[in-house]
């Protein structure tokens, strides 16, 4: 290394100093920040000890090599890096979303550093930092972009995922997790078994948490397509100006950000199916895209010249009427008979009221089985609530109150009394609700406070430990459990 080289790494040694407030920094953001305390890699047993090392391995590099160019000479150490770097995580068990979290996470904690220091940091060090900055976005973007390669490769190549869990007790069956035996679900197995045989386009409209991705599962796995890949694709849960390369795919250089070739959701469901949730979402621009490549059978990739041809099942499904929001302008008349060619209405939760205990029953077995606690039964006033209300959020709704209720009820039966319990609100709700008998025999009425803190202990143990499953099984923010944890001097890891 040259003299002028030592020259300008030398600010690099002086924030090597640095190190262990800049090693504290970076754990409190990935503990507190909630974009990376969310994510695995921070319950990770290891995770303290693995980030100084990994930090370590970052200013060796640094101090070695002078990467000052773009050049051959400049980037080969950093792809060295970045190679040992992913080969270590990995026979760590982190994932590549887990290293790129942590290095995002590195960033942000050297930008705090640099904004709370900028009145005491030399100019030196604070270029030699902006460099380390540059250079850790190379590495977070780079170890990003594999993460969504490979995690594009595992949704294209879903296996059979629903199998039959209730027969019937009339000549009816129900497909898969769909359970219910009222007149409502039988009329949707019959209608299910009517389009098994052929790859008639189905469009299934219902609101939210009735269950239209199970059904469009349920036909899949069904159908002679099920030994192929069911690909999904939230019409409303991405940005609109990427639609068309998801489901299209996009060619290398076509864009910014496109550092390779990527198939789209159509070449990943070749030969099975295609499931577009809430496609009353789509702009018009992409309706007229997905139109094409329905009516011609063949798509072409963003930055592509290249037709291809593809062959795949299409099944819909949207929360709104798509006849609505073609009155309103809002959905293309052609694509919706396009789509509109078995139409199929999933009933709400209340219009089918037979069903409710079937499906609070099978929720609290299941997740029973997952939390590791006996199945608590269902008193005679927690059936007749559950059946009364209204259950606006249909089966998701059900899903939380019956979680939620597993926790409190702590393997005693659970009343209507749990499950009205509005977290954060206990104070003007009893957990468990004694008869009058046991109410006027009891010598000591336990404190309000206590019963939150033992429902949060539980939930808790019952999530291992797990912050963010405990909050969401429990009904409220991590901020909102902090506060609680805090309040009872609650202990967790």
């Amino acid at each position: 290394m040259t003299d002028t080289s030592h020259q300008q790494l030398k600010p690099l040694f002086l924030f090597k100093g640095k190190q262990e407030e800049i090693l504290k920094r970076w754990y409190q953001e990935v503990t507190e920040n909630p974009h990376f305390s969310k994510e695995s890699f921070v319950k990770n047993e290891n995770f303290e000890a693995h980030s100084k090392a990994f930090l370590i391995q970052l200013m060796h590099t640094l101090e070695n090599h002078v990467l000052m160019d773009i050049s051959k000479e400049t980037l080969t150490p950093l792809f060295k890096l970045w190679h040992d770097m992913m080969k270590e995580q990995r026979q760590k068990g982190f994932t590549y979303k887990d290293t790129a979290m942590l290095i995002f996470s590195l960033k942000a904690a050297v930008m705090n550093f640099m904004k709370e220091n900028e009145d005491t940091l030399s100019e030196g060090i604070s270029t030699e930092l902006s460099r380390f900055d540059q250079i850790l976005d190379f590495l977070g973007l780079l170890t990003f972009e594999i993460y969504t390669a490979e995690k594009e490769k595992l949704i294209s190549r879903q296996d059979n995922q629903i199998e039959y869990l209730q027969k019937q007790r009339h000549e009816d069956q129900g497909y898969g997790k769909i359970i219910g035996n009222s007149p409502q679900m039988r009329a949707v197995y019959k209608a299910i078994g009517l389009v098994l045989e052929n790859d008639v386009t189905v469009l299934i409209e219902g609101e939210s948490g009735t269950g239209k991705e199970l059904v469009a599962n349920s036909i899949h796995d069904h159908s002679r397509r099920k030994s192929k890949p069911f690909v999904a694709l939230n019409c409303g849960a991405i940005p609109k100006d990427i639609v068309e390369s998801e489901l299209f795919g996009h060619e290398k250089g076509s864009f910014t950000g496109a550092i390779e070739k990527r198939l789209g959701k159509f070449e990943l469901a070749e030969g099975g199916t295609l499931f577009l949730d809430e496609v009353g979402e789509l702009s018009l621009d992409n309706q007229v895209k997905l139109l094409r490549a329905l009516q011609n059978k063949e798509i072409e990739r963003v930055g592509g010249s290249d037709l291809v041809k593809v062959n795949v099942r299409i099944i819909a499904a949207t929360n709104q009427t798509l006849r609505k929001l073609v009155d309103q302008k809002k959905f293309r008349l052609d694509l919706f008979y396009r789509l509109n060619v078995f139409p199929m209405t999933l009933p709400a939760l209340r219009d089918r009221k037979s069903d409710i205990l079937l499906l609070a029953q099978y929720l609290l077995e299941k997740y029973a089985k997952q939390f590791e606690v006996q199945v608590p039964d269902l008193s005679i006033d927690a059936g007749e609530y559950l059946t009364n209300q209204r259950w606006e959020g249909n089966v998701r709704e059900l899903e939380n109150v019956i979680q939620r209720a597993l926790i409190l009820s702590q393997g005693k039966p659970i009343t209507s009394m749990i499950l009205q319990y509005q977290p954060g609100d206990v104070e003007h709700v009893l957990l468990q609700a004694p008869t009058q008998k046991e109410w006027l025999a009891q010598d000591n009425i336990e404190p309000l406070h206590e019963m939150e803190k033992r429902a949060i202990e539980a939930a808790l143990k019952l999530k291992k430990g797990n912050v963010r499953q405990t909050a969401k099984a429990l009904g409220i923010s991590r901020t909102t459990f902090y506060n609680k944890a805090k309040k009872y001097q609650i202990l967790f890891t």
